[in-house]
């Protein structure tokens, strides 16, 4: 497995939320079982916020820590996993790049092997994130527009939610976070070009982070990842990283926005994001 190529090094699957990161983990668990992959036990190594692995590393109930001490230690638990592991550490991360409040940052470069960002229109992303959060189009725009908008915001930590709150900020700054900040090597990834031509997106993430697959394996990959299919999945046999009784795989499209959001809340996201919208072709 070519994941043995990069032993104690860590390849971060970044994103803002709904913007294809599960969609692109799918496809790497299939890519490496030849073509196979069970959406509720994927081959990657879980999400940079997850707590229980937080928990067993440092042998210290998180509940017992202020969200900013956890912070301090995040970075050093990341360290860890991957010196334990004789293979590349494949980690889901929607944190924007950003520091712990002593102002190392929370994202150990020094393990790190490189990055794959990927973005989708924040247009399109307002319907995918109000179904994901079961609120409104509104609030999803809102978020979008927040420049101190939280993931999993906790008031304590008195209830055992599986992940800490992840600082996210408003979209386009979560953008310019992963692509300006970083010293390590980062790829930008269009959902949109997932969609439309995935053999060769998929492809040059695949080559770019050095893992060696031939092209057969690539687009036996990419068909058993098919939204229809992993929709179908999920149908079956539910997905735990749903939140709450809705479908986690909605659509699988673009340019649902122009019949879910309002003239005013596209004016809003425009009016705000329009800089980084350019740049990305949005």
């Amino acid at each position: 497995m070519s994941k043995q190529k990069f032993p104690h090094k860590i390849l971060w699957l970044a994103s803002y939320p709904k913007s294809g990161n599960t969609w692109f983990r799918a496809f790497l668990s299939a890519l490496m079982n030849e073509g196979k992959v069970d959406i509720n036990k994927m081959d990657t190594d879980g999400i940079f916020s997850f707590r229980q692995s937080f928990d067993l590393v440092t042998d210290i109930d998180s509940r017992d820590l202020y969200d900013e001490e956890a912070k301090l230690i995040i970075a050093d638990v990341q360290r860890f996993i991957a010196s334990e592991n004789d293979f590349l550490t494949i980690t889901k991360i929607h944190d924007a790049f950003g520091t712990d409040p002593e102002g190392k940052n929370l994202v150990p470069e020094d393990v790190t092997h490189c990055a794959l960002y990927f973005i989708r229109n924040p247009l399109d992303i307002a319907g995918s994130l109000a179904h994901h959060n079961q609120s409104s189009i509104e609030e999803a725009v809102a978020m979008l527009c927040n420049s101190n908008a939280v993931l999993g915001h906790q008031k304590n930590n008195l209830n055992k939610i599986n992940q800490f709150s992840q600082y996210l900020s408003d979209w386009s700054s979560h953008v310019k976070s992963w692509t300006l900040k970083p010293t390590f090597p980062v790829l930008v990834t269009r959902y949109e070009d997932m969609l439309t031509d995935p053999f060769v997106t998929f492809s040059k993430a695949v080559e770019f982070c050095g893992l060696v697959y031939s092209p057969s394996d690539i687009r036996k990959a990419i068909a058993s990842t098919s939204f229809d299919l992993l929709k179908q999945q999920e149908t079956e046999k539910g997905f735990r990283e749903r939140k709450g009784s809705g479908q986690f795989f909605r659509k699988g499209s673009m340019g649902n926005w122009e019949e879910e959001l309002s003239p005013d809340q596209i004016k809003r996201i425009k009016e705000m994001h329009r800089e980084v919208m350019d740049q990305y072709g949005y």
